[in-house]
């Protein structure tokens, strides 16, 4: 089982690299059987980026995924990278597709793991297999919603480079139980939104009850429109990136079942049941003031955030 201080070093390591080109399979699962990627600037002691079997890299007896290997070859999966410059290897999603072997006895565990990164918002490690043999590595991913078919999205993610506050905030976490195995406990001391307090403060001064509803801003939560996990910190405590919600709307806006459109104008995924959309008692002529700033915010949620 992987500790958690080093599960942390190797998502480092994966965010420093970003761009290298690796060369056989010895810097990044190590030599033979017994011999891992000995200890390196990175990361303090020997180390296995991943197996290079399948896509997805579960640590042995882990919850989670560490890392995932895409390709573009049409062959077994098909093409998993959606580029945003390839020229600069900036990928825009990557569609984590599952294996689906009859016989595979490892696959349920595998999505189970990527659905607990899923849920506790764990960064995984992404490798682009150009052919056999050679590896670059793409950075850092979140995965941020499993579709009807399967695939797990992920969105490209990285560590506050100058202040380095979202690894501090990692590292903090992990910290605390370097000696025990990554529990929900640790993921949710990853997942604390630093700002929280001011953050909806300053939605409080914008709204006095939730964005859809009437109900008092008193019983509403501070609802970010791009999802915390992959903001930057400007972006985090940036009041145009925020909506108050009561809980039902709230989860609802969250989970992608419903979202706005640069109008403001409400909305609803063509994958949420109506029968059901109607006991949240949500007017479909609901419709928020979108300012120049917050438009970008509401594009990219009806973007990757709606369920399609």
């Amino acid at each position: 089982m992987i500790d958690v201080f080093l599960h942390t070093e190797i998502l480092r390591k994966f965010d420093h690299l970003k761009g290298s080109v690796l060369i056989g399979r010895e810097c990044i699962k190590g030599k033979g059987k017994d011999k891992r990627v000995p200890a390196d600037e990175y990361v303090s002691a020997e180390h296995i980026l991943h197996d290079l079997i399948r896509g997805f890299y579960k640590p042995k007896g882990a919850p989670f995924l560490l890392s995932y290997q895409a390709t573009e070859s049409e062959e077994n999966y098909g093409r998993q990278i959606i580029w945003k410059d390839k020229s600069l290897l900036e990928f825009e999603t990557i569609e984590m597709i599952p294996p689906s072997g009859v016989k595979d006895n490892r696959k349920a565990s595998d999505i189970a793991a990527a659905r607990y990164n899923l849920k506790n918002q764990i960064p995984i490690g992404i490798l682009h297999k150009v052919k056999k043999g050679v590896n670059v590595i793409l950075g850092l991913g979140i995965i941020i919603r499993e579709d009807t078919n399967g695939k797990f999205i992920v969105l490209p993610y990285c560590f506050e480079k100058p202040k380095g506050e979202d690894l501090n905030a990692l590292e903090t976490a992990f910290n605390m139980e370097t000696q025990q195995n990554l529990t929900t406990e640790v993921a949710r001391e990853i997942k604390q939104r630093k700002g929280q307090s001011k953050f909806k403060q300053d939605l409080l001064t914008k709204y006095s009850t939730c964005a859809i509803c009437d109900i008092s801003s008193k019983y509403t939560i501070a609802s970010h429109i791009k999802p915390w996990s992959i903001c930057t910190n400007y972006e985090r405590l940036n009041v145009n990136n925020g909506l108050l919600l009561c809980p039902n709307h709230d989860y609802l806006f969250d989970k992608g079942w419903i979202s706005f459109n640069k109008q403001g104008e409400l909305i609803l995924s063509n994958k949420m049941n109506r029968n059901e959309f109607e006991k949240f008692k949500i007017d479909l002529n609901s419709k928020i003031d979108v300012n120049a700033t917050m438009e970008e915010f509401i594009i990219y949620h009806n973007t990757y955030v709606l369920k399609k």
